[in-house]
């Protein structure tokens, strides 16, 4: 059964023709768009008519870069530090959380939870004393607010092996109190590893289940399309479960990861063996050719990971987290086997370590190789951004948190920079660091940004048709175009008319994924059958 959207103000994304009035739609496709006589013209007799009543409808966006199973543990299942909270406060939200980890079946149930913000803990610090008193005999990891960073009680040092005698790992380091010398819990980077290899996974249930859960946000927010920034194979088993039971009613791009035990949440050698059997986790609506490579770490306090410039502009080594002959060698082949590869870089040292990479990677292989990504491309030193466009490389611009003054971002994010230089651009939650995958009030941000501003018709494209463009997808999505997968929203408000400071508060009145409403607000107008409204 065919489906007309009509009497709407829509916003094509399509520069041949912008804006239209009515949508149709067939076994999920878009079949036509145009005025509401033209479609009304091609109703079938029992087609569905949907009266828009004026409202504005753009494309389904897309998420550049989000976390969907962490996010889904971490907001559904998992106890959520309150903020500014101290450890007497984290004690309480944890044991009044109802929450149960995942069990080992040794008779160990994992307490797993976050985040917290280190100076919040007071002068006692970050300190396992607390999280001992409380649960002596209960293994428990708390992620920190960057997600790069945590703090385990002795239960769970002792489950993972860890004794004072321990050396900090390469890319790691176990914070040690300044008086006794005796590990105070807390762990940098890699460091956590070993702790994270003795957390047992979640149900295939849970995970499935948290999946569904931040799809549904997803939905609630007006996203159909998104890059999943940390593809496990935990998270690849569960999309393979959700679309099994045709219930993923998203497209993902699953960055596989490698090298990265932490949010990879597998040893190294299964990482390699996900990213070599790739193909077996492709489905209608997963696209496996993808991988993510972490360089560096968070450019936050109070342990600033990220690899800056030295003085005299080259790379500072000390927070580069993958050797570089390494690095070289497997992003080579990466690019030669036609993987897009997503690199985190926190800094403009690692930023341009990874622009240096790519150039060498187009002379070995050629210049038409896949697209690859920067993300966070916040931090890129002035004489790199000429780079982007010139070795066809995406600045992927998450977390989107550029609209809020206490992150400090305000300097950072140089939209209007990456844009004259001619680079793709596309815009990410970094869903997991924000609270929700909301990209309303980062587009606000992008049109409030001082010189760096842009206007609105590019910032809607960098969140739509430029990140379908990013993972190869912008002949099917992206755009409201015949031929396109029925991917759109419909807004509360006509965000081109109204006062700039107001897009943030935007909500979503119904999502259409693939033909279908995947979300409707109880005062939006359901569809009515017939060919008259």
């Amino acid at each position: 059964m065919d489906t007309a959207y009509v009497n709407g103000k829509i916003y094509t994304v399509n520069s041949a023709q912008p804006w239209a009035q009515a949508i149709l739609v067939e076994a999920g496709m878009i079949k036509a768009v145009g005025t509401d006589d033209e479609v009304r013209q091609r109703l079938s007799k029992d087609a569905q008519v949907v009266d828009l009543e004026g409202r504005l409808v753009m494309p389904g966006i897309h998420d550049a870069h989000l976390h969907l199973l962490f996010s889904g543990l971490k907001f559904k299942f998992e106890p959520h530090l309150s903020p500014g909270g101290n450890q007497r406060r984290a004690i309480e939200d944890i044991k009044s959380c109802n929450c149960s980890g995942p069990g080992d079946g040794a008779g160990n149930t994992w307490i797993l939870g976050g985040d917290f913000f280190p100076p919040d803990f007071g002068p006692e610090g970050v300190n396992k004393a607390f999280l001992d008193e409380a649960f002596p005999d209960q293994p428990v990891f708390l992620y920190d607010y960057t997600i790069h960073h945590g703090l385990a009680n002795s239960k769970a040092l002792e489950l993972a092996g860890i004794t004072e005698d321990i050396t900090d790992p390469p890319g790691g380091r176990y914070i040690r109190d300044e008086t006794t010398g005796t590990l105070t819990g807390e762990m940098v980077e890699h460091a956590r590893w070993p702790v994270l290899r003795a957390i047992p996974d979640y149900a295939a249930a849970i995970n499935a289940d948290a999946i569904a859960w931040a799809i549904s946000v997803c939905h609630k927010f007006g996203i159909t399309s998104v890059q999943e920034a940390s593809a496990s194979p935990q998270a690849l088993k569960a999309f393979k479960a959700l679309e099994d039971a045709d219930a993923l009613k998203i497209h993902i791009a699953a960055h596989l990861v490698w090298r990265d035990e932490g949010f990879g949440m597998a040893k190294l050698d299964v990482l390699e063996s996900t990213i070599e059997s790739r193909a077996d986790w492709a489905s209608k609506h997963v696209d496996t050719n993808f991988v993510k490579v972490w360089l560096d770490g968070a450019p936050l306090p109070p342990h600033f990971t990220q690899a800056d410039l030295a003085e005299d502009g080259t790379v500072d080594e000390s927070n580069i987290l993958v050797p570089q002959d390494e690095f070289l060698s497997r992003l080579t082949e990466f690019d030669a086997a036609g993987l897009t590869v997503k690199i985190h870089c926190a800094g403009e040292g690692s930023t341009k370590r990874a622009l240096d990479t790519i150039a060498l990677v187009r002379q070995t292989n050629g210049p038409d190789g896949p697209r690859h990504e920067i993300a966070h491309a916040g931090f890129i030193d002035a004489n790199d951004y000429g780079r982007l466009e010139k070795n066809n490389v995406v600045a992927e611009m998450s977390p989107a948190i550029w609209h809020v003054p206490e992150y400090g971002l305000m300097d950072y994010y140089h939209f209007s920079t990456v844009l004259k230089h001619q680079a793709h651009m596309t815009v990410g939650s970094d869903w997991i660091i924000t609270p929700d995958p909301n990209l309303f009030p980062a587009l606000q941000g992008m049109l409030q940004h001082g010189a760096e501003s842009i206007d609105l018709d590019t910032a809607i494209e960098a969140m739509t048709l430029s990140g379908a463009r990013a993972v190869n997808q912008d002949k099917r999505r992206g755009s409201l175009e015949v031929g396109k997968s029925a991917d759109f929203i419909v807004l509360d408000r006509d965000i081109f008319t109204l006062d700039t400071s107001d897009i943030g508060s935007t909500e979503v009145l119904r999502t259409v994924f693939e033909g279908e409403t995947v979300f409707l607000r109880e005062e939006h107008p359901k569809a009515t059958l017939g060919r008259t409204s």
